[in-house]
């Protein structure tokens, strides 16, 4: 491997596999696992070679630090710290495609090759939802996604990543056009994936958006009423719309009933645990075997181990890690939300920044994960880490004038 790397420089390879990650992300685990270990690979053997590092982010990787020091303490005093220190060593390198973004991106035409990727990968995802719902009969489009929640998750990233691509004056207007497109399969997609908890994460993720950026509230007036007309149409034609949409208020229908006893359930768990928790990944050990409510009506099975999680980000983070668990998910978002406003007031001569999409898709994620526990997926985040690096790395890309 050593013997390789001077036949290329370590820009050249780790934007590869950037580009490599960027299109399989989004549609195989494995393929993009297969890219962490590669850029793992070059970055150490260049290191090696080199007897020193690549220059990364010292105060994003001291933050990245921070948090996993305090995952580790957690892990140590775990119910089962061997499931737990594996599960902090998987959230390691959950972080990878960040760092290689933000680093090993250097040059429009790099910029240019990752956003196209993932637009080409987007496409995808969004045609095989909509084959999933209407051709094979799903109730509900997944795409490549293990559920359908996670693909609304996703729906989430994509469509503000999407609206970046079409005021994006450096790609060309095929690219820019492919990108209207695809946004628009991915508001169908977003209502075929039935997913309530990504509907509501949506419309306040426009409200915020108006509220940044009140120059543009044409444009968010246009994409609510495009919204509005997917949704009628689809609602008239489908009746399983039709019943996932009456959910949403009906305090009776078993979903949110369950989720509402297993968010007592955590909060109970966190009062008996307050410092640590449980540790990662115990929570469903703790609610199936101690904690689930009389009242539970989906509960462990011969072949199901029952809730893994609560359905909720923070009161997951605070059942599995008490105080210290909930002051470091707290800690880590509110860093990457600081940093993304703040990216965002820099970049106000752009008509959507990369600050502001980033921004965006933070919000929309942490709005989910209010009802859905999408922080802890792994999928989930490396795209998210993905983009998140990307648009840390557009903003001096495009503040250079060459």
């Amino acid at each position: 491997m050593l013997k390789f790397l001077p036949k290329i420089s370590l820009d050249s390879a780790m934007y590869q596999v950037v580009l490599f990650m960027a299109f399989f992300v989004p549609l195989s685990t494995a393929a993009a696992s297969l890219a962490v270990v590669l850029g793992a690979i070059f970055i150490i053997g260049w290191s090696l070679k080199n007897k020193t590092f690549p220059q990364f982010d010292l105060n994003i990787l001291a933050v990245l630090a921070i948090y996993l020091v305090l995952q580790i303490f957690i892990a140590a005093s775990s119910w089962n710290p061997a499931t737990s220190f594996r599960e902090v060593f998987g959230e390691f390198h959950r972080f990878f495609p960040l760092i290689f973004a933000m680093t090993f991106i250097k040059r429009r035409e790099q910029l240019c090759g990752v956003l196209v990727a993932s637009l080409l990968a987007f496409l995808i995802n969004d045609l095989a939802g909509i084959w999933q719902y209407f051709i094979a009969d799903e109730p509900r489009a997944f795409g490549f996604s293990h559920t359908p929640t996670f693909y609304g998750s996703f729906m989430l990233i994509q469509f503000p990543i999407l609206i970046f691509m079409t005021q994006l004056e450096i790609l060309s207007p095929l690219w820019r056009g492919i990108a209207i497109f695809t946004a628009i399969l991915t508001l169908i997609c977003l209502v075929l994936s039935m997913t309530r908890g990504a509907w509501l994460a949506f419309i306040i993720v426009m409200m915020i958006f108006v509220a940044l950026e009140k120059n543009y509230r044409r444009i968010a007036k246009k994409i609510c009423a495009g919204l509005a007309i997917i949704f009628l149409i689809a609602a008239f034609a489908s009746p399983n719309l039709q019943e996932r949409l009456s959910t949403l208020v009906d305090t009776k229908f078993q979903s949110n009933t369950e989720r509402i006893l297993m968010w007592k359930s955590a909060a109970e768990i966190f009062a008996d645990y307050p410092l640590c928790g449980v540790g990662q990944k115990m929570f469903v050990k703790a609610y199936n075997e101690q904690y689930i409510s009389p009242e539970a009506k989906e509960r462990p099975t011969k072949d199901e181990p029952g809730h893994t999680q609560p359905h909720n980000n923070l009161l997951n983070a605070a059942s599995e890690g008490g105080l210290v668990g909930l002051a470091a998910f707290i800690g880590l978002y509110a860093y990457f939300f600081w940093k993304f406003f703040a990216q965002f007031k820099r970049e106000k001569n752009f008509a959507f920044g990369a600050g502001l999409t980033a921004f965006l898709i933070l919000a929309g994620l942490q709005l989910e994960g209010l009802t859905d526990t999408n922080m802890i997926q792994v999928p989930i985040m490396r795209e998210f880490w993905l983009s998140a690096g990307t648009f840390i790395a557009a903003e001096n890309i495009l503040n250079r004038k060459l």
